[in-house]
């Protein structure tokens, strides 16, 4: 789809590498002729230029169409991630992807990925949500840490939930992961983390779009797929993503190591809420 071409500083030959499939093999040809250090550094402004040493272009219609869409001011990296999510969208999304490509249907890589992400939901024919405790720690303008109480987190609801649709911007991949984790790719087309209060108190919460309902061994293997992203994959680099708040800047994660830990269905979850001190089932 996307192509960088690099010339030889010494025979000056052009030397073109598909920005998918061969981008180690230029990325090493690149650092060999001194001309690149790191993937984050290199801009799409630069690469636009005719006689740059490294040109960005593409071989199609469809292309071009990405190419026109991506910022100046992402990088090398930015580039990699964008072609990669567009070339490896599913199978049966690839033709209107295409078309609404070519016949240049969006004016951002924001509004591509929010089309993506809505044809993919389209996909599904049923949603099942999981719920887990959400904590946080603070960095206070003090230059204190420390783990925060639950009215912190309640509090800045708004703040965490656009923090994490940001996280979530430019992901559209995170299905793939979780469903092969769990053995049920063909059924699992989208994942999406988000937050929601339930009776005062803020939860994570994780929707997933399926092609049919699971079996309860397929639910468990997607719990297990789930928590593992919440310590280890997208959680855990959510959580290293300050929030700035009034009181300074919060860290809020899907995951803890406590005893109290959970991820519930949502009617295991509705059933721990009725057990909580003071609440009443459907109250």
């Amino acid at each position: 789809m996307l192509k960088l071409s690099i010339k030889n500083p010494t025979t000056q030959t052009t030397e073109t590498y598909d920005v998918v499939t061969e981008f180690n093999q230029f990325f090493n040809r690149a650092k060999d002729y001194g001309m690149l250090n790191s993937i984050f550094s290199l801009k799409v402004k630069e690469m636009r230029v005719e006689d740059a040493p490294i040109r960005l272009h593409a071989d199609s219609d469809i292309g071009n169409g990405l190419l026109r869409i991506l910022p100046d001011s992402d990088s090398l990296y930015d580039v990699r991630h964008t072609d990669e999510s567009v070339s490896g969208v599913r199978e049966e999304l690839h033709d209107d992807l295409e078309a609404n490509l070519v016949n240049e249907q969006y004016d951002t890589t924001e509004e591509l990925y929010a089309d993506i992400k809505e044809m993919m939901k389209s996909l599904a024919g049923t949603k099942m949500s999981f719920f887990c405790p959400l904590t946080g720690n603070l960095s206070d303008h003090d230059g204190d840490y420390y783990e925060t109480d639950a009215y912190i987190i309640n509090n800045n609801s708004d703040a965490i939930e656009e923090a994490i649709a940001k996280e979530q911007a430019n992901e559209i991949n995170m299905a793939e992961y979780v469903g092969d984790h769990a053995g049920i790719k063909d059924k699992l087309v989208f994942a999406e983390w988000g937050v929601e209060e339930h009776r005062g108190t803020l939860y994570g919460k994780i929707d997933c779009y399926l092609t049919e309902s699971l079996t309860p061994d397929e639910t468990e293997r997607l719990k297990d797929a789930i928590e593992g992203q919440n310590s280890d994959g997208l959680g855990e680099g959510f959580e290293q993503r300050e929030i700035p708040i009034d009181e300074g800047d919060l860290y809020v994660s899907y995951w803890h190591s406590g005893d109290d830990y959970f991820l519930h269905t949502e009617d295991e979850f509705d059933e721990y809420l009725s057990q909580l001190p003071g609440m009443r089932f459907g109250g």
